[in-house]
């Protein structure tokens, strides 16, 4: 009886000890094939899904690929999923909101997932595709909710398959990743970098707080940006930003017109290279708001009417801007001029600035923003100087309101010495169709040394 009793004690210890030891391991997967035959695409869901949340009758199945993760808590009761890119036809993804948490434990990045869609609702929510349940609002409107903690395991089916995520992840520019036809895919982007307000700060800070996450800047070398978000939940939160330059991978996300980036976790993030400074700059953080430009160096000239560029803050975030809106005037052309910039000691220099508009009618050339370059300015008189038209990206009826887009890099290695860059306006504030505003945000120059 004593030795059955030690036996069984060291038995017993063996098994705590066992287990404490891999209490932190994420537990091993027992796959049971689930006998489901797809019969639908994802890209036929998202074309009959809508603003509205819609039931979904048939007994279709669908198929995809896991690609989020909420292990480090950067995602929170959401699942987001993609299709396996083939030949011609790029990934679709789609969002899965579910009332669980540790989701990761049972559908980990890359597994394909199996999802029952009879009884759920499809939306289109900022463009991209939400499967879940029915959620009725305070206000009384439909949209989707969360699948029930009890339900999600029979709608979403976790398959044997597990594929490499380096077989779903696309290596895309800032710019092609501002796209809705992206979201939910995990993406890569190369050669970016955190804008400077990021650099010594957290990826959560609490004075950065928008809605329980804090929005920083990835920033590519034409000046392209995009959201960088980060839950206050997340276990990097408390990481510094990083200072280099590299890529990041994530989810793409959206709110409102606003894309935005979600890694899984800060492993995501490969800052490994040399940061690109530029050796000028301009963020306009320091204007006031609503009043007449003016800045040290900068000019700020009337050709033809009275109106001069103002300086605005919005959300935040100060630009300059020339708005018809207030003027009567025919014809309205003003100039908003850089300080003397400097280029003997740089070697292939590129300009890039974000621009966006508000309140436009209709797209004219009697109503627009161009960019120049001149080699002879003389701070005062924009007629006297020869003045160089720029090819530049900006925005126009259909870019979303203040959106700010990115000009592109612009090409300045055949300038050399002292050059001034200038924004002109040209618009009616007569014609009234002609109405509008253009604004200018993050002007910089880069160049080798």
């Amino acid at each position: 009886m004593k030795n059955r009793f030690l036996n069984s004690s060291a038995l017993v210890s063996i098994l705590l000890f066992y287990s404490c030891n891999n209490e932190a391991d994420v537990p091993k997967l027992e796959c049971t094939q689930p006998s489901l035959i797809v019969n639908k695409t994802v890209e036929k869901v998202h074309e009959v899904s809508g603003t509205t949340a819609k039931q979904y009758v048939y007994n279709d199945i669908i198929e995809a690929y896991v690609v989020s993760s909420d292990q480090e808590g950067n995602f929170f009761k959401t699942i987001s999923f993609q299709t396996l890119a083939k030949d011609r036809l790029p990934a679709t993804g789609f969002g899965v909101p579910v009332d669980a948490s540790n989701t990761y434990i049972d559908y980990r990045v890359g597994n394909k997932v199996y999802l029952k869609l009879k009884n759920q609702f499809t939306d289109l929510y900022y463009g991209g595709l939400r499967i879940g349940s029915l959620y009725v609002s305070n206000a009384g409107d439909p949209t989707i909710g969360r699948i029930s903690q009890n339900e999600y395991k029979n709608v979403l089916n976790a398959s044997c398959v597990m594929i490499d995520e380096d077989q779903l992840v696309q290596s895309v520019t800032v710019e092609e990743a501002l796209n809705d036809d992206k979201l939910n895919t995990l993406i890569e982007l190369h050669d970016v970098e955190f804008t400077e307000a990021a650099i010594g700060r957290h990826y959560f800070e609490e004075n950065n707080n928008v809605g329980g996450s804090t929005n920083w800047n990835l920033r590519d070398k034409t000046g392209n940006q995009i959201i960088f978000r980060t839950s206050s939940y997340a276990s990097f939160a408390d990481h510094p930003v990083p200072e280099g330059s590299g890529k990041v991978r994530g989810i793409l996300t959206k709110f409102g017109t606003d894309y935005q980036m979600m890694v899984r976790s800060d492993k995501d993030v490969k800052m490994e290279g040399k940061r690109n400074i530029p050796f000028f700059a301009e963020d306009f953080q320091a204007v006031k708001n609503n009043v007449n430009f003016t800045l040290p160096g900068w000019s700020n000239i009337v050709e033809k009417a009275t109106k001069l560029w103002k300086s605005m803050v919005y959300a935040g975030n100060g630009y300059a801007e020339f708005n018809t809106t207030s003027t009567t005037a025919a014809e309205n052309i003003a100039w908003l001029v850089t300080p003397k910039i400097n280029l003997a000691n740089y070697k292939n220099a590129v300009l890039s600035f974000r621009s966006a508009q508000h309140d436009l009618k209709v797209d004219s050339p009697l109503n627009l923003l161009e960019v120049y370059v001149s080699t002879n300015f003389d701070g005062a008189s924009v007629t006297k100087a020869k003045w160089t038209k720029l090819t530049a990206k900006f925005p126009t009826l259909s870019t979303p309101t203040r959106q700010f887009i990115s000009s592109g890099g612009i090409d300045l290695s055949s300038y050399s010495g002292n050059i001034h860059i200038a924004f002109k306006y040209i618009g009616s504030g007569k014609d009234k169709t002609l109405n509008g505003a253009f604004m200018v945000d993050d002007v910089k120059i880069f160049g080798e040394k």
